[in-house]
């Protein structure tokens, strides 16, 4: 063969082989291609399964539900990472009772963040500060201080003290900011860690916007810390109200909003001015001794300061309100992710509860042995705008919760993992068991061994109402037998179960009435999951018909706010069948306003008239669409010309 053939055979076989690598290209693209609009299609929802009921008694049956259902894996997308960009510098400690801001920040970390070779460079300063109320604080003299390479840290006011922290370089270019809380050490004393528990300390760790399922799908981690441990979860534990406010104050006060804010209540009767004539349950604690504790993430949407005065006295012994004003309105940046995260300093801005938190862990296990402490935080932040976020709360809470395990104090301590609603907003909640999981949030309550031992006929009613139909009245009252461990004698509970009624707040110590309805347990109709849910067609007049009246009911609202547009029904999404009798029947339906996009769910009565009955609730986040409207309820409708 010469070299001329073997050329022309060697032309050949590199052009098959290059036809054969753009072919394979080709398919591999193509599958790939498929494959991505596989996934990204969202699942088409079956129907309900019936065979399971998280409640099922005379007057109530929930329906279950599917953590895992293909519904909610689609929405399962990986978190959006998130970072904050200033150099973590210096931490707080306390040494002996005086309280010290040493530097942590290496040479290295200096020089790849800072650009600094000599810590003479960096200047600081930090501003003592105290509550005035809850929306201003008190601020003392600035200190100037520097690090040096000998002298790693400085010296602060000693006690509980809270201070500001920046540093800046270059004339002025600031590199660090930061507010820190120092709660030293309380004085140690011999305790009988045998010694039989007299008083039961109360932990309520709350985090917003998290259902039942939620729970389920996303915190692996607690459920498995917790499952060697005395626990019961409420499978019935149903929404009462719209958003946090109503579903917190029963909580807190026993009392529906209604009753707080009327002329008689303890609010509108001091004219909305503050909420310190409100009897909440931290005061049944402090009455009987115990020390309390009182901490939110959120400057903007805390319990008692969203479009609300707050509080003019400090309510509790330890109160985090000021910290969180001060990092909201001097030190908070925007954290490289997503959109509603904030930083301060080098950590997640409502990372500064968790902090108060562990903080607090050698306070609490102090008190726990003699005064007792209630305890109630609240987390706002992350969970309440992202569907995903419940992953990274799984982890933060399960190292509160090993922190509590390692320190002992869950051995004299009920602690509570609460919900106040499941996702309000977002893609999730536009689907059927979306809508269904916002009105079941998350109630998991552990508890001492040894204090379920003592009290078996307590604790058998507790686990008996796992199925039953409860609400946060039934929580309020829970707590309140804890202030008296006798009130869980099994003398006491009998004598309290013959004389018991089929009341909206019945201790979770107690049975659970059988009979029990959602009229019984103040749950309004809107948001009681006791019907099973039927789709029935969206198109038919009936439910156009429902939809106008929904639409004419939010124009109503609107009518004295002329910066707000009046509403069109631009479309219904989904209509269901709640509940029929012989003369009326409950439809809830899913609708779509213009202008706006606005998502609403809205439940009427049809009778021989149809009533709207309860909120209308919104279902996607409006974001600055109301910036004109602040007040309650007006936000959620209002879309400002």
């Amino acid at each position: 063969m010469g070299y001329s053939q073997l050329f022309v055979e060697l032309k050949k076989n590199c052009f098959s082989l290059i036809l054969m690598c753009i072919i394979l290209y080709v398919l591999i693209s193509f599958r790939e291609e498929v494959e991505h609009k596989m996934i990204v299609q969202p699942p088409i929802e079956g129907k309900p399964d019936n065979r399971m009921l998280f409640v099922n008694s005379s007057e109530c049956q929930i329906n279950s539900m599917d953590p895992l259902s293909p519904m909610a894996m689609y929405h399962m997308t990986p978190m959006p990472s998130v970072s904050c960009s200033m150099i973590k510098l210096m931490k707080p400690q306390s040494i002996d009772g005086r309280n010290y801001l040493y530097l942590i920040a290496s040479a290295k970390e200096l020089w790849k963040k800072l650009g600094v070779r000599r810590l003479s460079d960096i200047f600081c300063a930090y501003k003592r500060f105290v509550r005035f109320n809850d929306f201003v604080n008190i601020y003392y003299e600035s200190t100037w201080f520097r690090f040096t390479k000998w002298r790693n840290f400085t010296k602060v006011d000693s006690g509980n003290v809270t201070l500001r922290v920046w540093c800046w370089m270059d004339y002025g270019r600031l590199v660090y900011h930061d507010v820190f809380i120092f709660l030293p050490f309380p004085n140690p004393e011999k305790v009988n860690n045998s010694a039989p528990v007299k008083r039961l300390s109360v932990l309520i760790l709350g985090i917003d916007s998290i259902s039942h399922m939620h729970y389920q799908r996303y915190f692996s981690r607690v459920k498995d810390l917790i499952e060697g441990l005395p626990h019961t979860e409420l499978w019935g534990y149903n929404r009462v109200g719209q958003n946090s406010y109503p579903n917190l104050i029963p909580l807190l006060s026993g009392q529906s909003v209604d009753e707080v804010e009327a002329k008689s209540g303890c609010f509108g009767g001091n004219r909305g001015a503050n909420f310190d004539r409100c009897h909440l349950l931290w005061h049944d604690f402090q009455d009987a001794g115990y020390a309390t504790i009182f901490g939110e993430d959120s400057r903007v949407a805390g319990t008692f300061t969203y479009v609300r005065p707050g509080f003019k006295k400090r309510p509790t012994d330890f109160y985090l309100r000021s910290v969180i004003n001060e990092i909201y309105m001097k030190s908070t940046y925007y954290a490289r992710g997503p959109l509603e995260i904030k930083c301060s300093g080098d950590r997640v801005y409502h990372h500064v509860l968790y902090d108060f938190i562990y903080r607090l862990l050698p306070h609490m296990q102090a008190r726990m042995f003699d005064r007792g402490f209630f305890a109630f935080f609240w987390q706002t932040m992350g969970v309440h705008d992202y569907f995903q976020y419940g992953e990274r709360a799984d982890w933060e809470y399960y190292r509160i919760m090993r922190a509590l395990k390692r320190r002992k104090i869950l051995e004299r301590t009920l602690v509570l993992i609460v919900s106040d609603h499941g996702l309000r907003y977002g893609p999730f909640v536009d689907t059927f068991q979306g809508m269904r999981e916002t009105s079941l949030p998350t109630m998991v309550a552990i508890y001492p061994r040894s204090v379920m031992e003592r009290f078996p006929l307590a604790f058998a009613n507790l686990q008996a109402n796992a199925h039953r139909l409860v609400t946060t009245y039934d929580l309020h009252e829970t707590i309140k037998d804890v202030v008296d461990l006798e009130n869980l004698s099994d003398e006491r509970i009998l004598n309290r179960t013959l004389r018991l009624r089929n009341d909206h707040n019945v201790s979770l110590f107690l049975p659970i009435p059988e009979e029990r309805s959602c009229f019984s347990a103040r749950i309004p109709l809107h948001y009681c999951q006791c019907d099973g849910f039927v789709k029935i067609p969206w198109n038919a007049h009936s439910i156009q018909r429902i939809a106008k009246l929904a639409v004419a009911r939010i124009n109503r609202l609107l009518a004295p706010y002329p910066q707000c547009h009046q509403l069109e029904l631009l479309n219904v999404e989904d209509a269901y069948l709640r509940k029929q009798h012989k003369l009326n029947k409950t439809i809830t339906v899913r609708l779509v306003t213009q202008p706006g996009n606005g998502h609403f769910d809205a439940t009427v009565l049809s009778k021989n008239e149809t009533s709207l009955q309860g909120a209308i609730t919104r279902t996607d986040q409006y974001r600055h669409q109301s910036f004109c409207a602040r007040e309650a309820p007006i936000e959620i409708y209002c879309y400002c010309s």
